[in-house]
């Protein structure tokens, strides 16, 4: 019988990248601990997939084609109170190019929105995880319009809107089938102990 646990943790000791001073350190393995009990969790790894898989189809759908997958870690920042972070799993966009029309920053805003409305409507739990999403897309959408005052209230409507339009994309079930396949494909790049 393989111990996944251990499997896990040597997976995130990998990913996280950390000097081995830092990882030994007793903050560090409590970060570690508590993210492989929550990977461990019935469920927690097709939540983390379909969260992660929406945000692919959006981010695809907005022009985005450089897309790449990071599995779970313990970050470092040592101008944090607790310098140690965990990241369960994560879709970054590499080299983007702005497209063209005007409807652009709300498509990516869709990118953003949709992995917390992917998680609330195709799995039995109330986590969207998606608080990091949203102060992504604030970052987004301040770059788009360098020098100018943010536009606070329409910056929230535009994260709005992109719920919207995802909750009702959602509301198609091949749509729904679309997001469960692809959240299927994407798991052992996220999760790269089940191939093990």
């Amino acid at each position: 019988m393989r111990n996944l646990e251990g499997i896990i943790r040597l997976s995130i000791q990998k990913s996280s990248n950390l000097p081995l001073n830092l990882w030994e350190d007793p903050r560090c393995q409590r970060e570690a601990n508590a993210l492989i009990q929550l990977l461990l969790t019935p469920g927690m790894l097709e939540l983390l997939a379909i969260h992660e898989a929406g945000h692919e189809i959006y981010y695809r759908r907005a022009g985005c084609d450089d897309l790449y997958f990071i599995s779970p870690r313990i970050t470092y920042n040592e101008k944090n109170e607790n310098p140690f972070a965990q990241q369960k799993a994560a879709i970054k966009v590499g080299n983007w190019h702005q497209p063209e029309g005007d409807d652009w920053l709300l498509r990516l805003a869709r990118g953003y929105a949709a992995g917390g409305r992917c998680s609330m409507r195709l799995t039995t739990t109330d986590y969207a995880g998606d608080t990091n999403d949203r102060e992504n897309f604030k970052e987004t959408y301040v770059s788009a319009y360098p020098g100018i005052v943010v536009d606070e209230k329409g910056m929230n409507e535009m994260w709005l809107q992109a719920q919207k339009d995802v909750n009702n994309d959602l509301n198609d079930e091949s749509f729904q089938a679309q997001v469960r396949a692809k959240a299927g494909e994407i798991m052992p790049q996220l999760f790269p102990w089940l191939s093990v």
